[in-house]
C-alpha cells in the first residue's frame, strides 16, 4: 500500500517554476470548491515531471528501491526495484484548512493504483509448510500489485511563521496522521522461484484468496513508508512558497515564532 498518502499529499502545496506560479489562481481557505480545483489540476500537471526547481522528483511514476516488508511473521519481502502508477489520477474528495487549530485535513480517493517490481523473499516459519512444501524458502521474482478503490484520510498539523523576508510560511510541526481504505487488491506474481520450482502461479493464488489479511499485515509498513518520503517532499515545498501565492486570507495574525 506504499505511498498513499506520501505524493498525493504532497500535492496540496501547488508551485513548481515561475511560470506556474505567475499563473496561479489564489484560494481562499474558506472556499473548498476552489481549493480543490486547484490541488486536483496540480495533481494532473506535475504527476509526471515533478518539481525540479525544488528536486522534487516525479510522482506518477514514482520509483522505489529497497523497501522491506514482514508478511504474517513469515517472510521478509523487500521490493528490490519498483515503480507505483496512478497517483495523477487520484481525487481530491474534501478538504479542510484549520487555521485556529492549525490542521489541514484532506480525502483522497484513487481508482487504480499499481505497484510493479522485482523483489526478493525470505524466511523460516512453520506457516510456510502448507504454503511450500517446507519450512524455510528464499527466492526472487517479479510483482505487479493493483489497489483498487483506495480512500486516504489525511491530518496535517502545521504552524504558520514568519521568514526574513517578512513573508509567512507554513511549517509542518508533526507527523501526518492517516487511515486508509481499499476495497480490493489483486496479486500477480511472476518467475517465483524456489529452488527449481516456479511457485509463480500459487503465490498468485493464495495472495489473491487471502488479500485482506495480508494487506492487514504489511499495508501500515508501506504507508508509513510513504509517509517518510512525503515529509521531506512536503517540507521543501512549504520551505520555499510563502502562503500569500497561493492563500488569499492575511496569515500574520496566526504567526507563531
Amino acid at each position: 500500500m506504499f505511498v498513499f498518502s506520501l505524493l498525493l499529499f504532497s500535492c496540496t502545496l501547488f508551485f513548481c517554476d515561475a511560470a506556474f506560479v505567475d499563473n496561479l489562481t489564489k484560494c481562499s481557505i474558506k472556499d473548498k470548491k476552489c481549493v480543490i480545483e486547484a490541488f486536483q489540476k496540480i495533481i494532473n500537471d506535475i504527476g509526471e515531471t515533478g518539481i525540479p526547481e525544488f528536486d522534487i522528483v516525479p510522482i506518477d511514476p514514482m520509483n522505489i528501491k529497497n523497501v522491506s516488508v514482514n508478511v504474517l511473521d513469515a517472510v521478509t519481502l523487500t521490493i528490490t526495484d519498483g515503480v507505483i502508477k496512478g497517483f495523477k489520477t487520484c481525487e481530491v474528495k474534501k478538504f479542510n484548512f484549520d487555521t485556529d487549530k492549525q490542521l489541514e485535513k484532506q480525502q483522497i480517493y484513487c481508482n487504480v493504483l499499481t505497484i510493479k517490481g522485482q523483489f526478493v523473499f525470505g524466511g523460516s516459519s512453520p506457516l510456510l509448510q502448507n504454503l511450500f512444501g517446507g519450512t524455510s524458502v528464499n527466492g526472487n521474482g517479479k510483482a505487479k500489485i493493483k489497489l483498487e478503490q483506495v480512500t486516504m484520510n489525511l491530518e496535517l498539523p502545521f504552524s504558520i511563521i514568519k521568514k526574513d523576508d517578512g513573508d509567512t510560511y507554513l511549517q509542518l510541526v508533526n507527523k501526518p496522521k492517516y487511515s486508509y481504505d481499499l476495497q480490493k487488491a489483486v496479486f500477480d506474481i511472476k518467475n517465483l522461484v524456489i529452488g527449481d520450482t516456479d511457485i509463480s502461479q500459487a503465490a498468485s493464488t493464495y495472495l489473491n484468496s487471502n488479500w485482506k489479511t495480508l494487506i492487514q499485515s504489511f499495508g501500515k509498513t508501506f504507508v508509513d513508508k510513504g509517509l517518510e518520503y512525503f515529509f521531506l517532499f512536503a517540507r521543501k515545498l512549504y520551505d520555499n512558497i510563502p502562503t500569500k501565492l497561493y492563500i488569499e486570507e492575511d496569515l500574520m495574525p496566526y504567526v507563531s515564532n
